[in-house]
């Protein structure tokens, strides 16, 4: 469900930075603006008007496309894109437009075409993106040797943590967890540097399902002052019943200035584990009053299931129904959607 998000921060923020700063055309650099912010609407309209003063031609449609792409519009996205490749051909360029495009083919599910992108970028130079993508596609084709080879490829150019877990995602979406245990087996082989990188083990501990390992790695993470180990101790402690510290973890991550919707979520689910639906729900109002998109889908889903709890499933029942509004691709909200149609 999530996993546009990733592929698409992967190919280049810094690269649309760079890329807008330093402009005199206030049109473009007011769009390249509305874009970081997520203002969808006034970035096409800035970039319009870039294109149509002829300012910064294959750049706007660059930036139309990645809008396009934000908005789940993968067609409009790729045939801009498309354009953009026909009016700017050096190589930097071009490679990453080609692998803005290949994203947005592979989300609209022209994996072909998305391949076709992918071997455009290769003459130019792969990269570990390049590669990792590829290796998505032939999961999707059912070519498993090929998407292995790649993956490969891709973990051998990235030797971080990151890109280890990336590609067990990738299996577990294709319900292949056990191929891609591989991976995090292969990742906890690397020397951890800092507060981040005990964290990432923590992260990949918890995979495994060994939470006392994961607890150890995350507690060196939180003592070299990650903040967001603290976040993911909670978790770790919640899946050994130990909702008490899972609590002290949530308010200690707020505390130090985490994300409030995000710890507010975390209250509400130690709520839900001594059973204190209220509280939970009152947790989640909470949380909603600074919620981004992400944060608010968690909180939104969890308030379903306070309502279920509760007993009260005509509140349930409105409430998912809201969910699917605006999540309408979550399976696991389909599926808790016809649970609760027959309650």
């Amino acid at each position: 469900m999530k996993r546009k998000h990733i592929l698409l921060a992967a190919l280049g923020a810094a690269w649309l930075l760079s890329a807008c700063g330093g402009e005199k055309q206030k049109a473009y650099e007011d769009a390249c603006e509305k874009l970081e912010q997520g203002e969808y609407a006034q970035a096409l309209k800035g970039f319009q008007e870039s294109v149509d003063q002829d300012v910064k031609v294959p750049q706007s449609q660059r930036g139309m496309g990645i809008v396009h792409m934000k908005m789940g519009n993968y067609d409009q996205a790729v045939s801009l894109f498309g354009y953009a490749l026909e009016e700017e051909d050096s190589k930097k360029f071009r490679k990453d437009v080609l692998s803005y495009k290949a994203a947005a083919e592979y989300e609209g599910g022209k994996f072909e075409e998305a391949l076709e992108s992918c071997e455009a970028i290769k003459e130019i130079g792969a990269d570990a993106s390049c590669y990792f993508l590829v290796g998505r596609i032939g999961l999707e084709l059912d070519q498993y040797d090929a998407a292995k080879s790649n993956f490969d490829a891709a973990a051998e150019q990235d030797t971080s943590y990151g890109m280890f877990l990336e590609i067990y995602q990738a299996y577990t979406e294709k319900d292949m967890q056990a191929d891609g245990k591989e991976y995090l087996t292969r990742a906890l082989n690397l020397k951890p540097e800092g507060g981040k990188d005990y964290y990432q083990r923590g992260r990949i501990y918890y995979l495994m399902e060994d939470f006392p390992s994961a607890q150890g790695e995350l507690l060196k993470a939180a003592e070299m002052d990650y903040k967001e180990a603290r976040l993911f101790l909670g978790k770790v402690y919640l899946e050994q019943q130990d909702s008490a510290n899972a609590r002290a973890m949530y308010q200690e991550y707020a505390d130090e200035g985490g994300n409030a919707a995000r710890a507010y979520n975390g209250l509400a689910l130690c709520d839900m584990a001594e059973g204190n639906y209220d509280g939970a729900l009152q947790n989640i109002a909470a949380g909603l009053q600074s919620a981004d998109q992400e944060s608010a889908q968690d909180l939104l889903y969890n308030e379903v299931v306070a309502y279920e709890n509760k007993r009260d499933f005509a509140t349930a029942r409105n409430k998912i129904t809201e969910y699917l509004t605006r999540y309408p691709d979550d399976e696991n909200a389909q599926r808790e959607a016809g649970f609760l149609q027959n309650r």
